[in-house]
């Protein structure tokens, strides 16, 4: 038997493999987000290989085209700038191979192996069941003191906010779903699925989540022109508040006292801090930005976060000497240390920082992009399976971008989950329109 008939033989099977490999991704990303990098890439070397074999039997170079091919290529191409134009090349390199080449590298493997509406389908629904197992254990771990960070739900992740936004990204398929299923188990399994996870986002005590989801749902409600779920859900916020620990509520209450935000000197006021320091960076490094990495922000901010501070000290100091005159002797009054943040814990503000004004019009561009297809295919597709998916997944994105308000999601695990669920949009984008470009070699 010939070479050629040997891979004939196993071609069927590499339409298969990488679904599952896939799958598997998911779950060790989803159980190990920090401890998983050697073996998520042997996930995407087995995807990868698959992808060649079928190129080798079909002679042919399959590759679908997108609209996102020409906005990611830029993208690197301004990171790539950025990071030999940093002042820590080595470690802005780092990140552009170790990561920002990962993002989009998961992407194309997803959009280029992945081919039946079947096939996402498998996907969507191990993806549910997988977060519901990590929220199910976040709850068992958040009250048996084995998974709790700061009296917040963490699950399998170090922090709330990343938690949340894990969360946040698969709560609103979940809801679409519900919706087009009419059968009384797929609706049981997603109602036990959205308490699990609603449940396991209200133990995070993450604000920005709360009001996200809040958002999406009303977004959600007018565009299946269903508004009674808008006033089904305002009604359990209402009894959320009624029979939650007062913990909550106060927390909660917070989300609109804005003011106290800014004159706290805890989380909000050196978020300010922050921002007023990347704005700085920013005017010093407008084209190409200081050089993508937390090592290099973390950097920068040290520097800029310590003048900022001792220049507000100064003058803290200098109105109190009118009020009340001290010492003769003036004490140079030492600033406090910043913090060690690794962004600027607002997506623009970051992308424009490390990539500089070139680099965020091309963010903006690339995900302006999705957006517009992710909407003109929602709109084009008849009524079904993929049509509420496709709402599910832009009200997904709708969430991620509003954590982007106050945090970052351009950093692992975030930014892989959400390329993992961009590139199932592709997919869904491609099967619609039923193009893909195979090039002879």
């Amino acid at each position: 038997m010939g070479l050629s008939q040997k891979i004939k033989r196993i071609i069927p099977y590499t339409y298969r493999i990488p679904e599952y490999t896939f799958i598997i991704y998911f779950f060790a990303l989803s159980f190990y987000p920090f401890d998983s990098d050697v073996f998520r890439l042997m996930c995407l070397l087995v995807v990868a290989s698959c992808w060649i074999l079928r190129m080798i039997s079909e002679e042919k170079l399959l590759f679908v085209k997108t609209s996102l091919n020409i906005p990611i290529c830029a993208f690197l191409i301004c990171s790539l700038l950025a990071s030999l134009y940093s002042v820590s090349r080595k470690d802005s390199l780092h990140t552009l191979w170790d990561d920002y080449l990962m993002y989009f590298v998961l992407f194309f493997f997803m959009v280029n192996t992945i081919q039946g509406a079947e096939q996402v389908r498998r996907i969507i629904k191990t993806m549910l069941i997988i977060c519901g197992l990590v929220c199910a254990y976040g709850l068992y771990g958040y009250y048996s003191g084995i998974a709790i960070y700061a009296g917040r739900l963490v699950a399998t992740f170090e922090y709330h906010s990343r938690i949340a936004k894990y969360i946040s990204l698969l709560l609103p398929v979940a809801v679409c779903l519900f919706f087009y299923y009419k059968d009384f188990w797929n609706r049981f399994y997603l109602i036990l699925f959205m308490c699990v996870c609603g449940i396991s986002l209200i133990l995070t005590m993450s604000r920005t989540s709360w009001v996200a989801i809040f958002i999406v749902i009303f977004f959600i409600s007018f565009a299946v022109r269903k508004k009674y779920i808008a006033y089904i859900f305002a009604g359990l916020c209402v009894v959320l508040i009624c029979v939650l620990p007062s913990r909550y509520i106060s927390h909660a209450k917070t989300i609109a006292q804005v003011k106290d935000y800014f004159k706290s000197e805890k989380i909000i006021g050196e978020r300010l801090l922050c921002w007023k320091a990347s704005l700085e960076m920013i005017k010093d490094h407008p084209i190409l930005g200081i050089g993508i990495g937390s090592r290099v922000f973390r950097n920068a901010y040290q520097k800029y976060g310590l003048e900022i501070k001792g220049e507000e000290t100064q003058q803290k100091k200098e109105v109190n000497q009118v009020k009340q005159k001290k010492d003769k002797t003036e004490k140079k009054v030492k600033p406090k240390k910043v913090d060690k943040l690794s962004h600027s814990h607002n997506i623009l503000l970051s992308i424009c920082v490390s990539t500089g004004i070139i680099g965020l019009l091309v963010f903006l561009w690339l995900f302006a992009t999705i957006f517009y297809k992710a909407i003109t295919a929602w709109l084009s597709l008849p009524e079904g399976y993929e049509k509420a998916l496709l709402l599910g997944i832009t009200a997904s994105l709708i969430t991620i971008f509003l954590h982007g308000m106050t945090d970052s999601f351009w950093k692992k695990p975030d930014a892989l989950f959400l390329w993992y669920i961009i590139g199932l949009l592709f997919v869904i984008v491609r099967n619609a329109k039923g193009t893909v470009t195979k090039i002879y070699l």
